[in-house]
């Protein structure tokens, strides 16, 4: 069997990986900053994790615009494929694209042009087990580095959201959170540590249900917690507080925004 460039690549790449990953293996995050200040332009690069409740995007943007401190103009944008891994998307197509975003029609049926989003920073995640699974570890790790340095190429910083374990197998939380802090340690880039947010909430706030009925999904709660640690992660300021008012009541918003903030506090001082 011959096997092209790309197959050649990623077979190498796995052995080499198979032997650093071994002595690299870690929970202690190097990065634990966006370096771009007050980014305007973010991309949302995914799945259904990041798609569910009308998209990450919304809540993330609408805690952006609560905060009068960090100005107007920003624009984030959602990609996302249902159930994809990193390796379902071609990145440098994201970046180079100058038809995305480029129009939308307002809700007075007015259309109304922009100008190319040149994105400042992206955020990646992979499927719920792709970064621990055997059959696909490897592939993750593989297309963590590939499209940072895609992304790098093109001046656009790149990052990682931590997925959450599900919720009858909490157990994936520390092997999720190894594989990502390790992911992201070899790139120099940061990770959103939303699955260690998730953990904490089931023990801080067990009657709000931050899962879907398949255990796996986020409910809007789940959604809005992880909006609350990518703010205060990218923004570099605390959600408690935060007005943006998404629909869960004060009360629950207040409870999430803390566990959120506390959760980036104790990832930032491991």
């Amino acid at each position: 069997m011959k096997l092209n460039l790309k197959q050649s690549k990623i077979f190498f790449y796995t052995f080499f990986l198979a032997f650093v990953l071994n002595i690299q293996a870690s929970e202690i995050p190097d990065i634990i900053e966006t370096k771009v200040e007050n980014p305007k332009s973010v991309v949302f690069i995914g799945n259904s994790f990041f798609y569910y409740n009308n998209g990450i995007h919304k809540p993330t943007l609408g805690m952006v615009k609560a905060n009068k401190d960090l100005g107007k103009g920003h624009r984030f944008r959602n990609i996302t494929i249902n159930s994809s891994s990193l390796e379902w998307h071609n990145v440098e197509s994201y970046v180079t694209n100058e038809k995305i975003g480029s129009f939308s029609i307002t809700s007075k049926n007015k259309y109304k042009r922009y100008d190319p989003e040149n994105y400042q920073l992206a955020i990646l995640m992979d499927c719920s087990q792709c970064p621990i699974h055997p059959d696909r570890k490897d592939l993750f790790n593989f297309y963590v580095d590939e499209h940072s340095d895609t992304l790098k190429r093109y001046g656009v910083e790149p990052s990682l959201m931590m997925t959450w374990a599900y919720k009858d197998k909490p157990e994936m939380t520390k092997s999720l959170a190894s594989a990502y802090i390790t992911a992201g340690n070899r790139n120099g880039i940061m990770v959103f540590p939303v699955g260690l947010a998730f953990q904490r909430s089931q023990k801080a706030n067990p009657d709000i249900e931050l899962y879907t009925p398949d255990k796996r999904h986020p409910s809007k709660a789940g959604t809005y917690l992880m909006a609350a640690v990518i703010y205060a992660s990218i923004y570099k300021v605390s959600p408690v507080g935060n007005s943006y008012d998404y629909g869960l009541g004060r009360n629950i918003q207040n409870r999430l925004q803390k566990t959120a903030w506390e959760t980036l506090s104790y990832y930032k001082n491991k």
